[in-house]
């Protein structure tokens, strides 16, 4: 137990550094490019300007595969399912900021500056790439539990293949591991908490937009 314990912890450490990294590299994304949000002509992006940032959340992603791969015979399935939701739930204000920043991106093409019909298109698809590799540096924990999981008969060996193929795709993740934790009868209370929360925050957007066109 007390091996186990140590491993965890090990798990835990990996699951806290990728959250920490990734927001850390949001900052710094944005610090490389800021002259490509100008409106000059000189205003590009640059693969020097985005690799560097990048390679955060590419180098934490891969220490979350390795320390599942290298600890998958000891920790439990608990707390691979820990790890898993709370990289989840961590990177939902991550995914929902990223999303309003393509949406603002994709915006720019409709502004009176000729330049921005390119710079727009360029850096929503730059956002979008940034996020997904972010939501493949975030499944190695999720992947790690379906595959436990369906080898100790937790849940049907469709769903949790299923599942592990939604892993790599936005929203889609997230919903099929608030219902593999339902089905443990775990992370109970978050789940409903932060369902709550998204819920009050569509309500209050659409309300918003609405006063806003009418």
């Amino acid at each position: 137990m007390t091996n186990q314990s140590g491993k965890g912890s090990a798990a835990y450490l990996s699951a806290a550094l990728y959250i920490i990294g990734v927001y850390a590299f949001v900052p710094l994304l944005f610090l490389f490019n800021q002259d490509a949000l100008g409106a000059g002509a000189e205003a590009k992006l640059s693969a020097a300007r985005i690799v560097p940032p990048l390679l955060i959340p590419v180098v934490l992603g891969l220490l979350n595969l390795a320390a599942v791969t290298a600890l998958r015979k000891k920790i439990t399935r608990d707390q691979l399912l820990n790890c898993a939701m709370a990289v989840k739930y961590a990177l939902i204000p991550f995914f929902l900021i990223g999303g309003c920043c393509i949406a603002l991106a994709l915006l720019l093409m409709f502004t009176p500056v000729v330049i921005m019909v390119f710079v727009g298109p360029a850096l929503a698809l730059t956002l979008g790439a940034a996020g997904w590799i972010v939501l493949l540096g975030s499944a190695p924990f999720s992947v790690g539990y379906l595959v436990r999981a369906s080898r100790e008969g937790i849940h049907p060996r469709g769903f949790c293949i299923l599942a592990g193929i939604l892993q790599f795709f936005f929203t889609v993740d997230v919903i099929t591991m608030m219902v593999a934790a339902f089905r443990e009868k775990k992370w109970i209370k978050a789940t409903v908490m932060l369902a709550l929360i998204l819920l009050a925050a569509v309500i209050g957007c659409i309300a918003f937009a609405a006063l806003f066109i009418f």
